[in-house]
Protein backbone atom coordinates (compact mmCIF):
# COMPACT_ATOMS: atom_id res chain seq x y z
CA UNK A 1 0.00 0.00 0.00
CA UNK A 2 1.55 3.06 -1.06
CA UNK A 3 0.83 6.11 0.85
CA UNK A 4 -1.87 8.27 -0.81
CA UNK A 5 -2.70 12.65 -0.26
CA UNK A 6 -5.80 11.49 1.80
CA UNK A 7 -3.52 9.12 4.25
CA UNK A 8 -1.36 12.07 5.00
CA UNK A 9 -4.46 14.37 5.47
CA UNK A 10 -5.83 11.82 7.97
CA UNK A 11 -2.35 11.64 9.75
CA UNK A 12 -2.12 15.12 10.22
CA UNK A 13 -5.61 15.78 11.03
CA UNK A 14 -6.00 17.94 7.85
CA UNK A 15 -9.25 19.02 5.55
CA UNK A 16 -9.55 18.44 1.86
CA UNK A 17 -8.84 22.14 1.44
CA UNK A 18 -5.47 21.10 2.32
CA UNK A 19 -5.38 18.06 -0.26
CA UNK A 20 -2.81 20.14 -2.87
CA UNK A 21 -0.54 21.03 -0.46
CA UNK A 22 -0.82 17.25 1.14
CA UNK A 23 0.74 16.27 -2.50
CA UNK A 24 3.41 18.12 -2.62
CA UNK A 25 4.57 17.41 0.97
CA UNK A 26 3.97 13.91 0.09
CA UNK A 27 6.31 13.76 -2.98
CA UNK A 28 9.10 15.58 -1.21
CA UNK A 29 8.58 13.15 1.36
CA UNK A 30 9.06 10.30 -0.73
CA UNK A 31 11.80 12.07 -2.55
CA UNK A 32 13.79 12.27 0.87
CA UNK A 33 13.09 8.64 1.83
CA UNK A 34 13.87 7.30 -1.31
CA UNK A 35 17.34 9.14 -1.36
CA UNK A 36 17.90 7.81 2.44
CA UNK A 37 17.57 4.43 1.99
CA UNK A 38 18.81 3.73 -1.77
CA UNK A 39 19.17 0.59 -2.97
CA UNK A 40 18.56 -0.73 0.22
CA UNK A 41 15.20 -2.68 0.22
CA UNK A 42 12.66 -1.88 2.74
CA UNK A 43 9.39 -3.09 3.89
CA UNK A 44 6.81 -1.77 2.69
CA UNK A 45 5.00 -1.01 5.89
CA UNK A 46 7.93 0.38 7.31
CA UNK A 47 8.63 2.40 4.29
CA UNK A 48 5.43 4.27 4.60
CA UNK A 49 5.50 4.50 7.97
CA UNK A 50 8.56 6.65 7.29
CA UNK A 51 7.23 8.53 4.26
CA UNK A 52 4.17 9.65 6.69
CA UNK A 53 5.96 10.69 9.50
CA UNK A 54 8.14 12.82 6.57
CA UNK A 55 5.32 14.03 5.34
CA UNK A 56 3.59 15.20 8.01
CA UNK A 57 7.56 17.09 9.37
CA UNK A 58 6.34 19.10 6.18
CA UNK A 59 3.43 19.83 6.38
CA UNK A 60 3.10 21.18 9.85
CA UNK A 61 6.08 23.40 8.75
CA UNK A 62 3.80 25.56 7.25
CA UNK A 63 2.35 26.63 10.15
CA UNK A 64 5.07 27.18 12.56
CA UNK A 65 6.78 30.30 11.35
CA UNK A 66 9.99 30.94 11.97
CA UNK A 67 10.01 27.32 12.91
CA UNK A 68 8.35 27.85 15.98
CA UNK A 69 5.03 25.95 16.81
CA UNK A 70 2.35 26.86 19.04
CA UNK A 71 -0.39 23.75 19.76
CA UNK A 72 -3.65 24.16 22.26
CA UNK A 73 -1.42 23.25 25.03
CA UNK A 74 -2.50 24.26 28.86
CA UNK A 75 0.89 26.50 29.18
CA UNK A 76 0.77 27.45 25.38
CA UNK A 77 4.56 26.91 25.54
CA UNK A 78 5.72 27.27 21.77
CA UNK A 79 7.79 24.16 20.64
CA UNK A 80 10.59 24.62 17.91
CA UNK A 81 9.95 22.18 15.04
CA UNK A 82 12.78 19.96 13.73
CA UNK A 83 15.30 21.33 10.82
CA UNK A 84 15.69 17.73 9.26
CA UNK A 85 12.22 16.97 8.33
CA UNK A 86 13.59 13.34 8.15
CA UNK A 87 14.08 13.40 11.95
CA UNK A 88 10.76 11.13 12.80
CA UNK A 89 11.85 8.58 9.91
CA UNK A 90 15.60 7.77 11.16
CA UNK A 91 14.80 5.89 13.90
CA UNK A 92 11.67 4.21 12.21
CA UNK A 93 14.51 3.45 8.79
CA UNK A 94 17.84 2.32 10.69
CA UNK A 95 16.31 -0.59 12.31
CA UNK A 96 16.60 -1.98 8.39
CA UNK A 97 19.05 -4.05 8.10
CA UNK A 98 22.12 -1.74 5.76
CA UNK A 99 20.83 1.14 7.13
CA UNK A 100 21.70 3.36 10.28
CA UNK A 101 24.62 2.89 11.92
CA UNK A 102 26.72 -0.31 11.67
CA UNK A 103 28.69 -1.65 14.43
CA UNK A 104 32.28 -2.64 13.06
Amino acid sequence: MAVTAADLLAYVNGSAADNDFAEECLDEATELVDLYVGTVVVPESIYDRAVKEVGSELFHRRQAPNGVAQFATPDAAPIRIARDPMVGAYPILNRVPGLGVGIA
